[in-house]
């Protein structure tokens, strides 16, 4: 190994040296090459060091193969993309750009690869929720299409060489399916009088049936669709010409452009090709503004649409393939109501469960003691207490707007009370959906305002829990079905714990008294951290590889370096660390009593060792009700109330593990430590009440572990099971978790555990 190839490269990472070994195997692949690529891929490691080290050495490894094609001008780029890369796709995902520079690299600056999803969303996305006024969300999938949450767009887009090209279309093609939804394509009903003529007698009356249904009444019902989608897109691409001209005078060329390449490849749909051509000559003339009047009505031209597929299904149905109607699709995008229908519901159950919790907690307080009569010309409901009393509610719409937003007031036993902004545009939001807030939903919230009402606020469960929930920090919760939070979805609320008086701190300190000792000792070692540090300018003895190395320069003719000592480093411990309990009913028995028992041990070794720790417990019912109960407060004093409220933890009710993990890991940011863990004890997985489990759970309690690491502390997880379960990998990630395959092994391990994570 060349001397001089080793010093070049530690000038680029001082002051963050490597073991020498290590260099030495990393740097072999550059003895055989040219001194000018030699020192061109070494010129850019002090760009790749800092950001990793394991990959600084992959990239001098698949530099010094492909030096000789990318040359020192392609380099820089190459090395700039790769960084892209690490962070979207972490080290595998860098390495797999690396081993193939053709593909990965030429073809792609050279326009031949296309454009991918990734380069474009960052900007993409506040682009449409701006025109938008919605909060969409954008994901991956083959073709384009949303449910109304999510706009999905595919992978790669290589339609043009010029990548400027192909994220115009991209973001065509995310305009297209907010204009789906504001101009009413994706409305999941229609009225009967568009069916065909001779269908109507067969659906047995008038109304409003599933659009599916109207398809259903087709020989081809894909077709059928496929016809009405064509109209469709024709008339999202005039309200995109009123609303974005300056993106529409981009895409028109590019348009004309595919439709030429189509008919090159010989498309047989005739009828679409005469449609689609028809449609980008009217296209380049409307790139003003229309006049006042000639704007869409959303149902009316939906409408006439639908009548179109009627009466034109027959020219399309004999001169068609499904491979044109493919093309068409990828140009475009698809519908798919079903999908539009589910998320509908999704929402509207969300929607219900939300405003009723949330009038009912307004209702609580503003309760009357006396009952008024109500007044006339407004619909009243009432719910009865088990007192006999009544409460009587009302909606009310406020006669005035506030910024195009209509604000409503509630009646509540014949007094008016304004209903906040947020309840306020929640009722907006059901009102636009199903034209009015259905009477069953303040039924509801009266009836559990007048539980309240019975009970008195004298410790009854409903008015409890509709006073803490005012007092409650609420989190988002990840969905990972539409890739986006349900914003403000749980109330957690921090509980005391009724101390207990018992005897378990005594008994546990003299049954594990002999492990105790020697914890202890092992403890005492971890107050400082001493190490030797090599290469100094001045230490404590002579770093003699360095001497040898500074003697063999100098007999070269080079300038020895003055690093030749070492130098002892005394480091003292500044750790935070938050354990997170699990009392779940599925600690019960002697999973209880053992982790009760580990942290008697951790906190007598903890106390010998001087890190800052805070024990919480947490359980609870529902997205209402997470419950986390503090047992010893981080900067609270380890004596006799700490160990009663020990002896209290018992099993409660169910394990909604995100919730908590949020509220601690904000507790540990505004902490003051070098180092920040949460640790969580745990004998299951994440469940709860409300369908809160299976891959949901696991998915939301692994994106809140996920901005644990973004904030800088680090979580880790300690299980009572008899194997290793596989969603534990994927929630801490691996190496981020233990098993402990018995309860009766927990409280010898668990110290020994934090030891070795904090040594």
């Amino acid at each position: 190994m060349s001397t001089q190839l080793k010093k070049h490269f530690y000038q680029q990472v001082s002051p963050s040296l490597p073991n020498d070994w290590e260099v030495e195997e990393g740097l072999e692949p550059l003895i055989e090459l040219e001194k000018w690529q030699q020192d061109a891929v070494l010129a850019l490691v002090h760009v790749v060091w800092p950001v990793s080290n394991s990959l600084c050495f992959s990239y001098i490894q698949y530099a010094a193969t492909n030096i000789g094609k990318l040359g020192a001008t392609n380099l820089n780029e190459w090395v700039r993309q790769l960084l892209d890369h690490y962070e979207r796709e972490g080290l595998g995902g860098a390495r797999a750009f690396m081993s193939d520079v053709d593909e990965n690299f030429f073809r792609r600056i050279a326009g031949e690869a296309g454009t991918d999803l990734s380069e474009v969303r960052g900007r993409l996305l506040p682009f449409i929720r701006g025109v938008s006024s919605l909060s969409l969300d954008i994901s991956v999938s083959e073709t384009a299409w949303t449910d109304s949450a999510v706009i999905y767009l595919p992978k790669n887009i290589n339609y043009f060489l010029s990548p400027s090209q192909n994220q115009s279309y991209y973001t065509f093609l995310a305009c297209c399916q907010w204009g789906y939804l504001l101009l009413g394509t994706l409305t999941t009903d229609v009225d009967s009088s568009h069916f065909p003529a001779d269908s109507k007698q067969a659906i047995g009356g008038s109304g409003r049936y599933p659009v599916e249904e109207f398809f259903a009444l087709f020989p081809d019902p894909q077709l059928a669709i496929n016809i009405f989608h064509l109209y469709e897109f024709s008339r999202v691409v005039r309200m995109l010409n009123r609303e974005l001209p300056g993106l529409m005078r981009r895409i028109t060329p590019l348009l004309s452009d595919l439709l030429d390449r189509l008919a090159g490849q010989g498309m047989s749909i005739s009828a679409f090709y005469s449609h689609m051509s028809n449609l980008v000559s009217e296209t380049e003339s409307l790139h003003s503004r229309p006049e006042e009047g000639e704007e869409e009505s959303r149902e009316g031209d939906r409408h006439a649409n639908l009548a179109r597929v009627v009466e034109i299904y027959e020219s399309f149905s004999t001169n068609s393939s499904s491979e044109d109607w493919c093309q068409f699709n990828h140009l475009t995008g698809i519908v798919q109501f079903n999908k539009v229908r589910e998320q509908a519901e999704r929402r509207r159950a969300e929607e219900k469960t939300s405003i009723i919790q949330q009038i009912a907690n307004f209702l609580e307080h503003q309760l009357d003691a006396t009952e008024n009569t109500k007044e006339e010309n407004d619909v009243d409901v009432s719910a009865e207490a088990a007192d006999g009393s009544r409460i009587v509610i009302s909606l009310l719409k406020n006669t005035e707007e506030n910024r195009g937003q209509i604000s409503h007031k509630i009646r509540l036993n014949n007094e008016e009370f304004e209903l906040p902004p947020e309840i306020s545009d929640l009722v907006n939001r059901i009102t636009t959906d199903l034209g009015k807030v259905p009477e069953g939903y303040l039924q509801a919230a009266a009836g559990i305002a007048g539980r309240a009402k019975q009970t008195g606020g004298g410790g009854g469960t409903e008015v409890s829990t509709l006073k803490t929930l005012s007092e409650a920090t609420l989190y988002d919760e990840w969905d990972y079905r539409r890739q986006g939070y349900r914003k403000n979805w749980c109330a957690l609320i921090e509980k005391e714990i009724t101390p207990v008086r018992s005897q378990f701190v005594n008994k546990t300190l003299i049954r594990y008294r002999g492990m105790i000792l020697r914890l202890r000792r092992q403890f005492e070692m971890l107050r400082t951290r001493h190490r030797f540090i090599r290469r100094r300018r001045y230490g404590d003895d002579i770093d003699f590889d360095a001497l040898v190395e500074a003697v063999g320069d100098r007999l070269a003719g080079l300038t020895p370096s003055d690093r030749l000592f070492i130098r002892l480093q005394r480091d003292e411990r500044d750790i935070a660390v938050m354990f997170l309990v699990d009392m779940s009913n599925s600690t019960e028995g002697w999973v209880g009593k053992a982790i009760k028992e580990s942290l008697v041990l951790l906190c007598d070794v903890l106390e010998v060792v001087g890190d800052k720790y805070g024990i919480y417990g947490f359980s609870g019912m529902r997205r209402s009700r997470c419950e986390l109960f503090k047992i010893k407060e981080m900067e609270e004093r380890y004596g006799e109330l700490v160990q009663q409220r020990i002896c209290a933890i018992s099993p409660r009710e169910y394990t909604r593990m995100a919730p908590p993990i949020r509220h601690l890991t904000n507790m540990l940011v505004k902490t003051e430590a070098k180092v920040k863990l949460l640790i969580t004890i745990s004998d299951g997985k994440p469940e709860d009440y409300d369908d809160y489990r299976g891959e949901y759970a696991i998915e939301d309690t692994r994106q809140a572990l996920i901005e644990t690491r973004g904030k800088g502390v680090i979580p880790f997880c300690i299980t009572v099971d008899q194997e290793a379960h596989s969603y534990l990998s994927h929630m801490f990630g691996k190496g981020n978790y233990i098993y402990v395959d018995g309860v009766d092994k927990l409280p010898a391990r668990m110290p020994e555990i934090y030891r070795l994570l904090t040594h």
